[in-house]
């Protein structure tokens, strides 16, 4: 099966989120709502429960789980460094907790598909 066949929900590229994986600093690069990839420095082991935070947004908290943590080399004007990509799935929440989660990514996800939109009709021109 595919990866993207396996996914609950479609994934949207964001631009450097940052965001915590417990207590990890990282940086969200992709968000659906039903998981999310973020790139990191320090080390998660695959399938540990963790906490994906978003501190610049009121501190939102998001019970998850990591699926994979693969290392890969990230090249930039400066050089390259090694980095982790890890895969996570958000785990279920309290039905108090989940509505206010849902908004939030909506609202993430909205942005993206009018940043995504944007880009295509100028691509078009």
């Amino acid at each position: 099966m595919a990866a993207k066949d396996r996914r609950r929900a479609e994934r949207y590229p964001t631009a450097s989120i940052p965001v915590q994986l417990s207590d990890v600093n990282g940086e969200l690069i992709d968000l659906s709502l039903s998981g999310a990839a973020v790139i990191h420095r320090s080390p998660v082991k695959a399938g540990a429960a963790a906490t994906l935070v978003f501190p610049s947004y009121g501190g939102i908290y998001i019970p998850c789980e990591v699926l994979r943590s693969i290392v890969q080399v990230r090249r930039n004007d400066k050089g390259s460094e090694y980095v982790f990509r890890s895969a996570i799935s958000f785990l279920p929440l309290a039905p108090e907790q989940e509505q206010p989660l849902r908004e939030f990514l909506g609202i993430q996800i909205a942005r993206l598909e009018e940043l995504r939109a944007a880009e295509a009709a100028a691509a078009a021109e």
